[in-house]
């Protein structure tokens, strides 16, 4: 809350490119999805102390370049994206334990590369 960057913490979990993140539960994070070389449905869930999570074998469809924001007031959602060979169109919502529920058809054009923000 005063603007100070920290030094490098080594990183817990896979390294991956192409993935999304979102707050939860009022004070906490999810980082999610990307791509390892081939796309995967990895998460890691951050605690507010800002201690990253191991890997969770992710739930849904493994994919890249997709969006993700919070909503409500303590859960968040994951959506679109590309699956290594399309685009798609599907969320996964993030409950406010960050359990990431199953794939859901969405309404709309299967995009990726796209944006998301909160709104309330």
């Amino acid at each position: 809350n005063v603007g100070v960057v920290a030094t490098d913490t080594s990183g817990v979990g896979t390294a991956r490119q192409a993935l999304q993140a979102c707050g939860y539960a009022g004070d906490k994070g999810i980082f999610g999805y990307g791509t390892t070389g081939s796309v995967s449905s990895l998460t890691n869930l951050v605690s507010n102390a800002g201690v990253v999570a191991t890997d969770v074998t992710g739930v849904g469809t493994a994919r890249q370049d997709l969006a993700a924001c919070e909503y409500g007031t303590d859960k968040g959602i994951f959506g679109y994206g590309y699956n290594g060979s399309s685009a798609v169109g599907m969320t996964n919502l993030v409950s406010n334990a960050g359990v990431v529920a199953t794939d859901v058809s969405v309404v709309g054009t299967a995009r990726m590369g796209l944006g998301a923000c909160s709104f309330n």
